[in-house]
């Protein structure tokens, strides 16, 4: 009998570690390479760190079993094709039911066949057209230019003198939204738009078309959803060109990478919106995390990425079965509001714009590039 209970006892044992062996995978496709590097790069690690910081607190508890976290990534290199390959190797190889995106480009090109698919998408696209009323698989996890750049703007208007505005933007899906979206709200508050600027994703040199900027005398270049090191390369060949006014860039931040490639002194005055204030302490926390692991400082996005895991990781939970992504994405509104990193409060909204409340409402900050470092100078509303 003494020994029956000893095999009783492992028996239990094995069971219960079964239980507790199951994994979670969810899956990255982001530009890892290329111009949108510093942005994917962000994306991964923030998704990383929050799957890590889970799994060495004893996993994500679902029901009756524990699950081990596990990120997979791939690179798109913001191409469409490479992202939908990257997801049908993640959903149909890889096993992936949850599933992070990074870029407009691969999220309009995988919109309907994530809806069709039982996956639970959480999305970075900055396009207005990434989410509709039929966006039930879909989720955009912080708040897109549409909601921060009214305050953005009124923001310069009380505190910039500059009016005459030159808008430059990727010629795609982001660019086009975004160049519309600022010409509309400058227009509305008494700038002069006196020019607006596509090039193509890949491009270095912008000679001509900064030739042609620079002849219609702008007081303000706005570099837009610009990849950072991209917009490095335009600030300093506009100024190697004599362009002595205000860059700002109210799209995707990453003001490191632009004093990279622009320089120090080429890059001082630029506004440009954060996602992260450089001074507060949660950030620095999962900034030191990123470099231990990459060697290097990471792109402030990080914190969107890094909040919208643990939210997702939340809903999960709450939804009860890890194997149901529909499950989770009912659980989401019960679990919000949360507190981001930062201290910020996190929200569930915009139904008033797509019909549904699938979107993460986030707090951005206005920065300026000092001594070539970003400063938080104001917050959008």
């Amino acid at each position: 009998m003494k020994h029956l209970g000893k095999f009783v006892l492992l028996a239990g044992l094995t069971i219960a570690s079964l239980v507790h062996a199951e994994t979670l995978k969810v899956g990255v496709i982001a530009p890892l390479t290329g111009g949108g590097a510093p942005w994917g790069m962000a994306a991964k690690g923030g998704v990383e760190i929050a799957a890590k910081e889970l799994n060495e607190k004893g996993g994500l508890k679902v029901g009756d079993t524990t699950h081990d976290i596990e990120v997979i990534s791939y690179d798109d290199k913001y191409a469409a094709a490479d992202a939908v390959a990257a997801y049908n190797r993640l959903v149909n190889q890889d096993g992936a039911k949850y599933v992070v995106l990074v870029t407009s480009a691969a999220t309009m090109a995988l919109k309907q066949t994530i809806e069709d698919d039982d996956v639970l998408a959480f999305t970075a696209s900055y396009t207005i057209q990434a989410l509709d009323a039929n966006s039930h698989h879909m989720v955009r996890l912080y708040s897109p230019p549409a909601d921060y750049v009214p305050s953005f703007v009124s923001w310069m208007k009380d505190n910039l003198k500059e009016r005459k505005v030159v808008i430059v933007n990727p010629n795609d899906e982001t660019g086009w939204d975004q160049t519309k979206l600022f010409k509309s709200e400058f227009q509305k508050s008494g700038f002069e738009v006196v020019g607006e600027e596509l090039f193509e994703r890949g491009q270095t040199d912008f000679t001509p078309m900064l030739t042609k900027i620079k002849s219609l005398n702008p007081e303000i270049v706005e570099i837009g959803g610009t990849p950072p090191a991209t917009a490095g390369l335009i600030v300093r060949q506009a100024r190697e060109l004599g362009y002595t006014g205000l860059f700002t860039k109210m799209g995707g931040a990453g003001p490191h990478d632009i004093v990279a490639a622009a320089g120090k002194q080429a890059s001082e005055g630029i506004i440009n919106m954060l996602y992260a204030n450089p001074a507060d302490a949660g950030f620095q926390t999962l900034r030191e995390k990123y470099k231990a692991n990459e060697g290097h400082d990471p792109n402030e996005i990080i914190v969107s990425f890094y909040d919208a895991a643990n939210v997702l990781f939340d809903a999960i939970k709450a939804g009860g079965n890890a194997d149901d992504p529909e499950a989770a994405r009912a659980a989401l509104p019960g679990i919000m509001p949360v507190k981001s990193i930062q201290g910020d409060e996190l929200t569930l909204g915009g139904k008033d714009r797509y019909g549904v409340d699938a979107q993460i409402m986030s707090v951005n900050y206005i920065g300026e590039i000092k001594d070539g470092e970003p400063v938080v100078i104001g917050k959008t509303e």
